[in-house]
């Protein structure tokens, strides 16, 4: 038993000895930046080489919609003046990418047919609306049915109910899109 601990020990110290090499390499380093990221504080000074601070090309800082900068307490006003942008194009292809869209983005909770039964069963996503109800509802004083694009618009970006915002997942122009496929499709 002895004679197995004297080995174990002479191992171990051949090997840290072996491992403490005098100005050896320290290796490499796969992409250094993921182990030592550079920080930017908020209003602070930085050294990042090529960094002016400015949002990167394509993104939408927070309250600057091209269409409207609401808050959720202005949803009545974005159902009264929120309209398609001048620039939307209102035609099959257009029709057919918010069809598909839709059914990426949406259709898992209102159903393929926007009748509110689709594939996510919870007790939190029970009562999801169909688009086609005529039943008033609570926060317009309309029906599912009658909704503004600005409505919809407004619910697909902030959000309503269970139902939570989609602006960082869908762009502006998606979200108008799939506006377009549910007024023309799913709200007769």
């Amino acid at each position: 038993m002895n004679k197995l601990f004297v080995k174990i020990g002479m191992f171990a110290a051949i090997i840290s000895l072996a491992s403490c090499g005098s100005d050896s390499s320290p290796g490499y380093e796969y992409m250094p930046n993921m182990y030592r990221s550079p920080s930017i504080e908020t209003y602070g000074e930085h050294n990042i080489e090529g960094y002016n601070g400015m949002p990167i090309e394509g993104t939408i800082a927070q309250g600057h919609l091209s269409t409207f900068n609401f808050t959720e307490k202005q949803y009545e006003l974005a159902g009264s003046s929120a309209t398609y942008p001048s620039n939307f194009v209102k035609d099959d292809k257009t029709m057919e990418q918010g069809e598909d869209l839709y059914v990426m983005m949406c259709a898992h909770c209102h159903g393929t047919n926007g009748d509110g039964k689709g594939t996510i069963t919870h007790a939190v996503y029970s009562a999801v609306p169909s688009y086609s109800d005529t039943i008033q509802i609570r926060r317009t004083g309309s029906t599912m049915n009658k909704l503004s694009e600005g409505h919809l618009f407004h619910t697909i970006t902030y959000g309503l109910n269970a139902m939570g915002p989609h602006a960082s997942q869908i762009s502006e122009e998606e979200r108008w899109k799939i506006v377009y496929y549910l007024q023309e499709k799913l709200q007769k």
